[in-house]
């Protein structure tokens, strides 16, 4: 009987990524733990609004740390002692991929031929195993790379790198590759500092909050640390055909190794098997970054869209064996608005997505949905005693206690309009609640998360 238990239960691989900043390590360790502290009698539990556990079928859950033997397991006791330490600070980010699994055990319904077939052969109880892949959404922005050449892309971004900030943050590494042709022999030395010197301008962008950044792997290099395949650089002044043995050749020929050994092996051994994914936007901190930031975003988020268009005409048609069946686009960082100003975040990012999915290959993909949420709620709603205005109250990372605090409107449209917008980004920090490590995190939306990307699977 165990082992038809076994053959009846269902694995879900979902997907967990976003770009930096976006609160990949929180939501991953938000969901596991409120679902291994899931208690039915509490009135006040942060899974309220998840139907498996509101209906009663939810009987407990269990991490499975020998599922992935050769993959590293995300780091979910070190993200909670972060949490929930004495001194509360968000965690450190994961750097690469990692994976967790945690088994859900419930009680069927009597609905569907399976149900029913389960029922009649006394199995009421299953497991639904969820499969856990986090990885950088930087990944994703790589996915163009396979639809271009090394010499047009090293244009894009010789141009890119001299615009807007990246002007200064470039000027190094530009200064460094101008001063020798690309037709001069190659220098595996000299290859290695061009691309140390890129890597470093990425870098530095990436601090300067632009998100737009290829190749993805120079900033998450993970098992390629140090390894050859990332030793190559935009060069300028590329004409004509390469020279054999030039610099020119060398890049090109570790371009061509980066498409095939890393995007198209990324795309194959992990993101192909997604059933569900997940992207996290952070479109708060960008709002407050300023135009520059946002539109880099946005432009990140236009690569990233790639990735979930299937079809015989898209890059991944042949590339993937099946195709992510839905697709939740999650607005993070939703405890750092008001209450009222909620929906207009969610709103703000579904018409992001909808103005960047031009032909709307995304709508006609998978099931897309879009949320803002809050992984772990660190504000409380309150009003303001002379106004009666909406306010937070929040500690800051240099605050010793809470204090009310107005974050400002979001705006109501996409793009934005920069001159009327009147928001700011308070980096509020996790509560010092004791409660927090027994009873599980106080959320937004969390629970209809669950319902949207596992709940048909818990019937």
């Amino acid at each position: 009987m165990k082992a038809l238990d076994d053959l009846l239960a269902r694995r879900i691989y979902l997907g967990v990524t976003g770009l930096s900043r976006a609160g990949k390590t929180v939501f991953v360790t938000s969901l596991i733990h409120n679902l291994l502290r899931a208690d039915a009698s509490a009135e006040d539990s942060p899974l309220r609004g998840f139907d498996c556990f509101d209906e009663g079928r939810l009987i407990g859950a269990m991490l499975r740390h020998d599922a992935n033997a050769t993959v590293p397991e995300f780091p979910y006791r070190k993200a909670m002692q972060a949490i929930t330490g004495e001194s509360p600070q968000w965690p450190e980010p994961t750097r690469g991929i990692s994976r967790i699994r945690i088994d859900l055990r419930y009680r069927r319904t009597d609905a569907g031929l399976t149900g029913q077939a389960a029922t009649r052969l006394g199995l009421r109880d299953a497991t639904l195993q969820l499969e856990i892949v986090d990885y950088p959404g930087e990944w994703l922005v790589d996915l163009p790379l396979l639809g271009t050449d090394f010499e047009t892309w090293s244009a894009a971004m010789i141009e890119q790198a001299r615009q807007g900030t990246r002007a200064d943050l470039s000027r190094e590494w530009l200064a460094f590759v101008q001063d020798r042709k690309p037709d001069a022999e190659h220098d595996e030395d000299w290859a290695e500092q061009a691309s140390a010197l890129y890597a470093d301008y990425l870098r530095a962008c990436s601090e300067a909050r632009l998100r737009n950044l290829q190749p993805g792997r120079f900033l998450h290099p993970a098992d390629l640390r140090g390894a050859s395949v990332l030793r190559f650089c935009p060069l300028p002044d590329l004409r004509g055909k390469a020279a054999p043995g030039s610099i020119h050749a060398a890049f090109r020929d570790k371009f061509r190794d980066y498409q095939e050994k890393v995007v198209r092996t990324f795309y194959r051994q992990h993101f192909a098997g997604l059933d569900r994914q997940i992207v996290l936007v952070d479109a708060l901190s960008a709002l407050n970054d300023g135009q520059e930031a946002f539109d880099d975003q946005s432009e990140a988020l236009a690569a990233i869209l790639q990735s979930f268009r299937h079809g015989r005409n898209s890059l991944l048609g042949w590339l993937m064996g099946r195709r992510i069946s839905k697709v939740l686009f999650a607005a993070t960082k939703a405890d750092h608005v008001i209450r009222g100003d909620r929906l207009h975040l969610e709103n703000l990012t579904r018409r992001m997505l909808h103005v960047l999915d031009e032909n709307n290959a995304i709508k006609t993909s998978a099931e897309t949905h879009v949320q803002a949420i809050a992984s772990v709620r660190a504000t409380r709603d309150t009003r303001r005693a002379d106004t009666g205005r909406e306010i937070l109250v929040g500690r800051r990372p240099e605050d010793s206690h809470e204090l009310p605090l107005e974050p400002g409107a979001i705006p109501l449209d996409f793009p934005p309009d920069w001159a009327a917008l009147d928001y700011r980004f308070w980096d509020f920090q996790p509560h010092p609640d004791p409660s927090w490590k027994h009873s599980g995190f106080p959320t937004l939306r969390l629970p209809e998360v669950l319902n949207l990307l596992i709940g048909d699977d818990l019937t």
